[in-house]
């Protein structure tokens, strides 16, 4: 895998609030992984040394930088935060989604970003595989923990950034004629 670069966001105050100044469009990679028949979310645990939902599990994801596309920026971010390569998962085993192109852009003004690209990627596993490993690539400041869960025990958690809501929805549109979503929902 090449290594990324990242540019981090600045936090300042000012008049005794704090102000942050970043790249103001995030992407989000929900990524679900069929393995013998069974759904796994792989989750990471938000560290002390982001600004906001420390210590919940999330989705991977994060901030575009200014030099890359969005494709990009979700590959990256799911390498750093998970230590996943989508790219050659994708080449060994059955990908459904894309890694180029969002299926939603979401808007929802927040303190630190306007816009949020979603992936959703289904990957189906060859028979006889093992989940992936996980490997943070980043500090335990940002990411202390990382796992995989079954997809229902996901969708019952109290997510960051309410990503078991992100999950739902996905199931819902385009996980759903790959997998059969209508018992999860």
């Amino acid at each position: 895998m090449a290594k990324f670069t990242s540019t981090p966001n600045r936090c300042v105050i000012v008049d005794g609030e704090e102000l942050w100044i970043s790249r103001s469009v995030t992407v989000l990679a929900i990524v679900v992984v069929v393995c013998d028949g069974n759904a796994y979310v792989p989750l990471n645990k938000r560290g002390p040394d982001l600004p906001s939902e420390v210590g919940k599990w999330c989705l991977a994801g994060g901030y575009l930088d200014y030099d890359e596309t969005i494709g990009g920026a979700m590959l990256r971010e799911v390498w750093e935060e998970l230590g996943l390569d989508l790219k050659e998962i994708q080449a060994n085993h059955r990908l459904v989604g894309s890694l180029d192109q969002p299926s939603l852009v979401f808007s929802e003004p927040r303190h630190s970003q306007n816009v949020t690209m979603h992936y959703p990627v289904m990957v189906f596993l060859s028979q006889g595989a093992d989940l992936p490993p996980l490997n943070p690539q980043v500090s335990k400041g940002e990411v202390t923990d990382v796992g995989w869960f079954e997809l229902e025990k996901a969708l019952e958690m109290e997510l960051a950034f309410k990503h078991q809501e992100i999950l739902r929805r996905c199931l819902s549109n385009e996980f759903a004629k790959i997998w059969p979503a209508s018992c999860l929902t």
